[in-house]
């Protein structure tokens, strides 16, 4: 017995009536690509603001961070302690000239 010969073979009207159901629904989701082809351009335009938005917050911070810095170490620089000596303490003359005022040290007044 020979082997079965299965080979399929499609005639012109066939093909023919593929490529009309093929053209057909095809062209059915036109609409729907064009709505979210716009709706994928709405996206983007919205994404490109935010990034743009977003790099200028950055920039905006970048500088907060140096302005920061800069008050930091100038309130850093007030608060060190000055390494001077104190001021001496004058009692003020008494009205009536009764109380003599103590005699001033020669040397300054040690630190604490």
């Amino acid at each position: 017995m020979p082997p079965p010969n299965n080979k399929a073979s499609l005639g012109c009207g066939t093909l023919i009536l593929i490529a009309l159901i093929v053209m057909i629904f095809g062209n059915s989701n036109r609409d729907v690509d064009q709505n979210l082809k716009s709706q994928v351009s709405t996206i983007r335009a919205d994404v490109t603001e935010i990034q743009s938005e977003l790099s200028g917050l950055k920039a905006d911070i970048r500088a907060q961070s140096e302005t920061l810095a800069k008050i930091s170490k100038t309130l850093d620089k007030m608060n060190m302690p000055q390494k001077q000596a104190r001021p001496r303490v004058v009692l003020p003359p008494d009205s009536e000239g009764l109380v003599e005022p103590p005699p001033l040290p020669e040397a300054p007044l040690p630190e604490n």
